[in-house]
């Protein structure tokens, strides 16, 4: 259950939003109630659950 940032095209409030699977087309701006709401790109979108497994991890790594 990711939360995700998202843009509002309407009044251009940015917020979070706890999101389900199935309901990724249902996101509303809680400011306005558009329904014309872009997804952020976001630092955790793509940073994953590995962030800094090879920097702390004594068997990984360069030797």
């Amino acid at each position: 259950m990711p939360i995700f940032e998202y843009k509002c095209n309407q009044c251009e409030k940015e917020f979070e939003k706890l999101v389900f699977s199935g309901e990724e087309n249902n996101v509303s701006c809680p400011e306005c109630k558009s329904l014309d709401v872009a997804k952020k790109m976001s630092a955790t979108s793509f940073m994953g659950n590995s962030i800094g497994t090879c920097a702390t991890s004594p068997s990984k790594g360069f030797s």
